[in-house]
């Protein structure tokens, strides 16, 4: 009778995992078999007469083409608006919080210095035995040495909060609006004066911005551009690169660009994201002053190697008269910059204008 029982139990068993692995199959036959109607009746893959298939095949193809590029758009679209949603929430929590935050995604990015990524690969090419001239303007040796510091990249309120803590002149350096960071208009308002981050093309960049001007734009989009800049941000006129180590690289684009500056009365600032730029050389062609970034402070994201970086921008001001200095809104950097103001007692430290 024990023995029956435990038999019962034992079929009892194999039953109920048979019924339950029965069930999953079935349901994932229905789940496939629902994918494979949809598919059939969201692309219309197939007709019900082959003479009909075979007449209207070209216009299926073009609207099989024209639903993925839509839906395609509609992915870009939400991949833009939700990290601006997560921008606007973390920006809601206090200091401390977002300090962690931001700490948190420096980490992460570490690794993917774009502008300084391509600044060392293009050094590599050329032997780091060569030097890259800069063009430097004349001081009186009498004359207090100048540093101008640009902070890049700045696109959100929890930045501009901490840039103004800083208790010296500095320059910040805005994105054009777009869906992600849409607020940089009126952030720039805030501040006595700023710049435009002009996006330009990179070499080795996965994630360019809208809009970014690229080799091969003809004059007439590269003046658009910037026409389009002008209207958002009126009473800037000082730009300077993002990113930009394929663009500034080609003498062509650079050439038309410059052109376009001078006839928009807009100053350009080479970020100098390659050793390979043609900018020098274009200014020197249509006379024009050209100012050039001396260091990246944040090569490194260690506050002591910010610093030490900063101390090199303040040797190269000191042996020429004056220095151009980039840093990123991380919080490493304005931390250093924030409690750097001893350092920088000798030093007038000025924006870019007053060069």
């Amino acid at each position: 009778m024990l023995r029956k029982k435990k038999n019962r139990k034992k079929n009892k068993g194999k039953n109920k995992l048979i019924s339950r692995r029965n069930i999953a199959i079935v349901l994932l036959s229905i789940v496939v078999s629902l994918a494979v109607v949809y598919s059939i009746n969201y692309f219309g893959l197939f007709k019900t007469e082959t003479s009909t298939q075979m007449e209207g095949s070209d216009a299926s193809i073009q609207e099989l083409m024209d639903k993925m590029k839509k839906m395609l758009n509609e992915e870009k679209k939400r991949l833009l608006i939700v990290p601006n949603i997560v921008e606007k929430k973390i920006e809601k929590l206090p200091l401390k919080e977002r300090n962690i935050i931001q700490t948190k995604k420096e980490s992460e990015k570490e690794n993917d210095l774009s502008e300084i990524k391509d600044y060392k690969k293009s050094l590599e090419k050329l032997g780091k035995h060569i030097k890259i001239p800069i063009i430097k303007k004349k001081y009186h040796l009498n004359e207090r040495p100048k540093l101008a510091i640009i902070i890049d990249d700045v696109a959100f309120s929890h930045q501009t909060k901490m840039i103004k803590q800083i208790p010296f002149k500095v320059s910040p350096s805005f994105f054009p609006p777009t869906t992600r960071h849409p607020d940089t208009v009126e952030l720039s308002k805030e501040f006595k004066f700023a710049m435009i981050h002009i996006p330009m093309e990179a070499l080795s960049y996965a994630n360019p911005e809208p809009d970014t001007l690229v080799v091969g734009d003809s004059i007439e989009t590269m003046r658009a551009r910037v026409e389009q800049i002008k209207d958002w941000f009126p009473s800037i006129d000082y730009y300077n690169n993002h990113t930009g180590s394929k663009f500034t690289s080609d003498l062509s684009s650079v050439d038309k660009f410059m052109r376009v500056a001078q006839s928009e009365h807009i100053y350009f600032v080479d970020s100098r994201t390659t050793a390979l730029t043609k900018v020098p050389m274009v200014a020197e062609k249509y006379n024009i002053f050209l100012y050039s970034r001396d260091i990246f402070l944040d090569n490194n994201l260690g506050k002591s190697e910010i610093l030490d970086q900063l101390k090199k921008a303040i040797a190269i001001a000191r042996k020429h008269g004056f220095a151009i200095a980039i840093g990123h809104p991380h919080a490493n950097t304005l931390s250093v910059l924030k409690n750097a103001k001893s350092l920088l007692k000798d030093i007038d430290v000025v924006y870019v204008k007053d060069l």
